[in-house]
């Protein structure tokens, strides 16, 4: 009970020290992310510690950004309600007079609304005070949003003064950087955002925002950048957040589902974002908590709500993943048979997936046909013929696996090991299909010359390989035999074949040393025997008796083929 209690205690106070209440909604606004930012002012506009007259200025530079005027002058008078003192709130009704004023056509009306605006920066500077570089780089922001080109005197006029405040004014690098990313000068951009970021100063902005500026260009440097701010300033929703984030799109899953995992203890993370860290858990192979998380998140919404769907989805890929086979395929046909909400589709994971399933539990035609359903989702994910080639051969359904894995090849940048595989499919079907009818004698016949052709292909581009001239002869004796072997080996058309093979096997001694592991005996066996049987049909009797004599050298435990031996001597 102590224990529980103490932990509960630390959790408690853990929270309370993440806490940044409304300044992560600054923090969201100053890198561009204008709903996030709201959503966390909104948020924590009524907590005690929340500075109102600072919470509503920026939530009236969102009103702005949206060109929602009436919106942000309601926030700014509400800002100047909380406290007529804060300046920043004049700054933003000035720029609303001066967006005002732009879509104005009278000219007078125009001058009217720049006076206004000047007046409002004013009083804002001096509230603000002297001292305060940031006040002046965002009246320099305010006409830079209107028009950089006709206020460009005004806003050179505003920095300067910034840079008398504070000659290494961090507003003002980051300002300097934004302008520069503006015309996708990216390099450069970077380049202030780092000055600021040397200088020592109290800037998030300026980390995130290099970051950003670097991470497709170099993520390692991006990362560090976000792992280093995240050190110095472990409460930013916004830092924890980005860091999370950049772990995902750089691929490194359980990175990013053990950072999004410290963000999700954040009181201001968002809700939407428990969705991502549900998948972020799977892929970072903590699928029962994956799978929870899942179950909760469905339990907050309505039945057909898309975010039910995507949730039973990755509940299913968690039963998968932890081999929960009997629930995988009873959530698998539940999921299956959903409506499908507006701007979702299923995947072909969805379905090759289930064929997963299918084939766990023995059923090998579903898993089939589950592939084939994942394969018509996405055409040109052209793995997906070669899984169900493999499921068809699996459920002994031959002709199928050689047609699945024709298309992988018909379709795919193949290599030459795959030509070898498809011949070995068409020979299984091949060798499988009864002579009963002329149309299965025909099917038989294709099979076994496609199987030819391709093991043909494999051997001129890699000639003298045992293996493939050991594939090659197997296709003749199928194809003479027949499927009930009523002919084994009576045309000898694999004689040829097998001749090359043993020249090739008697060239080196250890392939017939037993002690060797790697000999070569049963390809020894296999070649005597068709040579034996061939010549014992073919009424050649010494021939045949030099054929078992050689297979019994490399098979001397074989009892029943040498009492046959001294049956042929006692004929003899």
């Amino acid at each position: 009970m102590k224990l529980k209690l103490l932990f509960s205690l630390i959790l408690c106070a853990s929270l309370t020290c993440m806490a940044q209440g409304y300044k992560d909604g600054i923090e969201y606004y100053k890198v561009g992310q204008y709903d996030n930012a709201k959503e966390l002012l909104l948020r924590n506009l009524n907590d005690p510690s929340t500075n109102k007259a600072e919470a509503y200025f920026y939530l009236g530079c969102i009103g702005l950004y949206t060109d929602n005027f009436e919106e942000a002058e309601k926030n700014f008078d509400a800002g100047i309600a909380a406290d007529p003192k804060y300046g920043y709130n004049y700054v933003g009704m000035g720029e609303l007079e001066l967006r005002r004023g732009k879509l104005a056509t009278d000219k007078d009306a125009i001058k009217n609304a720049e006076k206004a605006a000047k007046k409002l920066f004013d009083e804002g500077k001096d509230l603000c005070g002297k001292k305060d570089d940031a006040v002046m780089v965002a009246i320099a922001r305010a006409y830079y949003n209107v028009d950089p080109v006709k206020y460009a005197d005004e806003i050179e006029d505003a920095k300067k003064d910034a840079k008398k405040r504070d000659k290494q004014s961090a507003d003002l690098y980051v300002f300097e950087g934004d302008i520069l990313a503006d015309k996708e000068q990216w390099g450069s951009a970077a380049g202030w955002y780092e000055m600021v970021m040397r200088s020592g100063k109290d800037n998030i902005e300026a980390y995130v925002k290099y970051a950003n500026t670097y991470f497709y260009v170099d993520p390692k440097t991006a990362i560090k950048t976000l792992e280093d701010l995240v050190a110095a300033k472990p409460n930013s929703a916004l830092a924890q957040r980005e860091l999370a984030e950049k772990y995902y799109k750089d691929d490194q899953w359980t990175l990013a589902a053990e950072k999004y995992g410290i963000y999700m203890q954040n009181p201001n993370h968002f809700k939407q974002d428990e969705s991502r860290y549900a998948g972020l858990l799977f892929y970072g192979k903590r699928y029962q908590e994956s799978y929870d998380l899942a179950a909760k998140i469905i339990s907050e919404h309505a039945a057909g709500d898309i975010e039910v769907f995507y949730m039973k989805r990755l509940q299913f890929y968690n039963l998968v993943a932890m081999e929960r086979w009997q629930e995988a395929d009873a959530l698998a046909k539940e999921f299956l048979a959903m409506t499908v909400p507006a701007g979702a589709k299923y995947e072909p994971k969805d379905y090759s997936d289930y064929a997963v399933v299918l084939t766990a539990l023995g059923d090998m035609p579903g898993s089939v046909e589950m592939y084939k359903k994942a394969y018509e989702a996405n055409p040109e994910k052209v793995d997906l013929l070669k899984q169900a080639s493999d499921a068809c051969t699996d459920a002994k359904d031959y002709e199928n696996a050689a047609k699945f894995y024709q298309m992988y090849v018909d379709n795919a940048d193949y290599k030459t090991n795959d030509l070898f595989v498809l011949s070995g499919r068409y020979l299984n079907w091949g060798v499988t299909t009864p002579d009963t009818t002329a149309t299965d004698s025909i099917k038989r016949e294709e099979a076994l010359k496609k199987a030819l052709e391709y093991a043909t292909m494999v051997d001129s581009i890699v000639p003298n390989d045992i293996r493939i001239l050991s594939r090659i002869a197997s296709i003749h004796v199928g194809h003479e035999s027949g499927y009930s072997g009523a002919n084994y080996a009576r045309n000898g058309e694999a004689m040829e074949t097998y001749d090359k093979i043993l020249a090739i096997l008697d060239a080196d001694p250890e392939n017939k040393n037993f002690d060797n592991p790697d000999n070569e005996a049963s390809r020894y066996i296999e070649i005597y025997r068709y040579k034996a049987v061939y010549y014992y049909l073919n009424k050649d009797t010494e021939n045949m008796k030099l054929y078992y004599q050689k297979w019994l050298e490399v098979d001397p435990t074989n009892e029943g083929l040498r009492k046959y031996i001294e049956t042929l001597n006692e004929e003899k």
